[in-house]
């Protein structure tokens, strides 16, 4: 298959690698100095999955250079979407699927206002990786984790091929029957505790050893859990305990990239995560105290990274 990457980070560089070395034809859209350390090195994973060193590889910032591709993987930040989607709409073909994998659950939605729905599925990842240094990708954890589905629900041809792509390439992948549930447990992993962690400054292992926070983490989970229900997305009691044993196996030092962001005075992807939850819960009547308080209190350090404030 062709395969477009917009976004060649942590995650868009190690699965756009793995599909090149699985024997896809990779093209990656890029900028600043991974672009250059791209063109003039090749772009170099390390993983324990195994290392991997491609050599010759098509980069670009520029998506009229690529044209029509089978693919485009969208693994941009949250508030890039909408620019990106407008600059991929030469890469965009009649059968061209586009899966985005970020967290949160609005980009399907605003990639398909702009590409049209036809093209867009439902996309969810769980990998650990990051830039190393311009053209150097390190992937952490063990394994590599993909999820795909048709936002209308069910399982179609287009989605078993796309998922047969990524196991080709070593990921663990899933075709799921309701892409738009998953999608809405990845935010409440993510939403119940990112921002708690900014506006403590603390890291996971603080969080939920203290009784203070640890309560307060819970607190979110329900409010997350009974918004997802009003819009349709059920969560049962046995997903949210299996959440609290992911948070207790996580590494004590362990933080989420919102909050590294946002202590690090830059944009973060706080809208899509708890002003997500936020917004949703005015939509649907349900009251969000813990998400609204720490979406209002961490305003300012987003508004003043972005230079609106």
């Amino acid at each position: 298959m062709r395969f477009a990457i917009v976004g060649a980070g942590g995650l868009g560089g190690d699965y756009g690698a793995r599909l090149a070395e699985a024997g896809h034809e990779v093209a990656f859209v890029a900028r600043g100095a991974q672009l250059e350390a791209i063109r003039k090195n090749g772009l170099r994973v390390y993983s324990p999955l195994g290392d991997l060193h491609l050599q010759k590889v098509t980069a670009t910032r520029d998506p009229k250079e690529i044209g029509p591709v089978d693919v485009i993987v969208v693994a941009v930040k949250t508030w890039q979407v909408a620019d990106a989607a407008r600059a991929m709409q030469p890469m965009v073909g009649a059968e061209t699927m586009v899966v985005p994998f970020l967290n949160g659950v609005e980009a399907p939605d605003e990639l398909a206002a702009i590409l049209g729905a036809q093209h867009v599925l439902g996309g969810l990842s769980k990998v650990f990786s990051l830039i190393e240094a311009p053209g150097v990708i390190r992937h952490f954890n063990p394994g590599a984790y993909v999820e795909i589905g048709e936002l209308g629900g069910g399982v179609s041809e287009r989605v078993e091929t796309l998922r047969a792509a990524f196991e080709s390439a070593g990921a663990q992948a899933k075709a799921s029957s309701d892409i738009r549930t998953e999608l809405w447990k990845k935010l409440l992993t993510v939403s119940s505790w990112a921002g708690l962690g900014a506006l403590a400054r603390s890291p996971m292992g603080v969080l939920r050893s203290l009784p203070e926070t640890h309560a307060l983490i819970d607190r979110a989970m329900d409010e997350g859990i009974a918004v997802g229900a009003r819009r349709g997305h059920p969560i049962t009691a046995d997903y949210k305990r299996a959440l609290w044993t992911f948070y207790d196996a996580m590494p004590a030092d362990a933080t989420a990239s919102m909050q590294r962001d946002i202590m690090a005075g830059k944009p973060s992807e706080l809208e899509a995560w708890n002003g997500a939850i936020v917004r949703y819960g005015l939509e649907t009547g349900v009251d969000t105290p813990v998400q609204t308080f720490t979406y209002h209190a961490l305003l300012p350090m987003e508004r003043r990274a972005r230079g609106q404030i």
